[in-house]
């Protein structure tokens, strides 16, 4: 059998109707897991038939590694919920998958053979050892050069999660990446605008990925060093706190200036201390924007020029008070708040819970998951 692998090959059969319930899409983020399911309602529009979130007090690569633990967290995500089966798409963490932009002459036939060819090149050790997934990002007939976005992963890792999913008392039925998942996700809100670029901005820890889609395609997904951590390990230098304190005062107070004068930390007032914080992570702030610009040059080249219609603020530090806004001040462009898009959509009136478009930056891939053979991927 060879051993190129389509991670995404075994298609999702589309419900046919709004009664049947798609796969649950699950994404293990850094300290949560999520769990969203869908099922189809009219006029392009999708009820949510139930969604989960639970926090875990580890790593996530310790996590994986316990799997009675995992199984135990599944078990607690799932329970009270109304998820229909146990069949589920899942990513891979980020760290288990590189995800890179491969370019061929458009003359070229097998485009399999090809791409097989060029990952050869970039890996260490035998490529038998990789299961590897592409999707087309550029690929018109009038383009001298074609572009893919190719994604690679050792076998023995895949293995090993999907081991874990089946041990956890879930059916795994495919694998799939993080910007697929978003593409399909922007894709289902934005289906009468062919040109809209969107930017999404997917904050970890340590890393975050820069994701543009436009229309239906996926042109990119890049990894930049942004993240959570960094911006309380900056503020807890700079005013010698320990990283608990520090993270105290962001939530509680936030990057935005405050209405009042409440005390905050010694004589300081509320809007004193948020403006401290601002200063102290404006820089990292504006050091991921340069990242932003480099990466809307390419998107001006593959789309002529077209601007960006949506910015979203994924992930860890959506949560940070301020964050958005400073984020959107900082790139100096005006966006419509996200919630109104999803509200459209989305029907979340499945239980008593936190609504789901309240838990975008946390349920944006889980959805995009959810969507995967209910929602077209061309």
């Amino acid at each position: 059998m060879s051993f190129f692998s389509r991670l995404r090959n075994d298609k999702a059969t589309a419900p046919k109707n709004s009664d049947r319930p798609g796969l649950i899409g699950l994404d293990i983020g850094n300290n949560s897991i999520h769990l969203c399911q869908l099922k189809v309602e009219s006029n392009n529009r999708y009820i949510i038939v139930a969604k989960s979130s639970i926090p875990f007090d580890m790593s996530r690569q310790d996590l994986l590694n316990s799997p009675k633990q995992f199984k135990s967290l599944i078990a607690k995500a799932i329970k009270g919920k109304k998820f229909k089966g146990r069949k589920v798409t899942a990513i891979l963490p980020p760290d288990k998958v590189k995800i890179m932009l491969l370019t061929y002459k458009s003359t070229v036939s097998d485009i399999d053979t090809e791409v097989v060819r060029m990952l050869t090149q970039r890996i260490d050790g035998n490529i038998d050892d990789y299961i590897i997934d592409y999707l087309p990002v550029r690929n018109n007939s009038s383009d001298e050069e074609h572009i893919v976005m190719a994604s690679i992963a050792k076998r023995k890792h895949v293995e090993q999660f999907l081991q874990l999913l089946s041990y956890s008392g879930l059916q795994p039925h495919s694998l799939d990446i993080g910007p697929a998942a978003l593409r399909r996700l922007i894709s289902v809100l934005y289906t009468n605008d062919k040109t809209s670029n969107v930017l999404l901005i997917n904050t970890g820890d340590e890393t975050s990925y820069l994701t543009i889609v436009s229309g239906r395609r996926l042109l990119l997904d890049q990894p930049v060093k942004f993240g959570c951590e960094q911006l309380f390990q900056e503020i807890s230098n700079t005013l010698d706190l320990p990283t608990d304190k520090v993270k105290q005062l962001v939530y509680q107070h936030g990057f935005a200036q405050a209405d009042n004068s409440i005390k905050g930390i010694g004589l300081m007032s509320q809007t004193e201390v948020s403006d401290t914080l601002l200063e102290i992570v404006k820089p990292a702030f504006l050091n991921l924007v340069e990242e932003i610009n480099r990466v809307l040059i390419f998107t001006a080249s593959e789309t002529h020029g077209i601007p960006l219609s949506r910015v979203y603020l994924l992930g860890d530090i959506a949560r940070l008070p301020g964050a958005h806004d400073l984020m959107m001040s900082l790139m100096e462009i005006s966006m419509p708040e996200y919630q109104t898009d999803f509200y459209e959509i989305f029907l979340d009136d499945n239980d008593e819970t936190e609504p789901w478009s309240n838990q975008l930056p946390e349920l944006a891939i889980a959805t995009g998951l959810a969507l995967r053979g209910i929602q077209p991927d061309a």
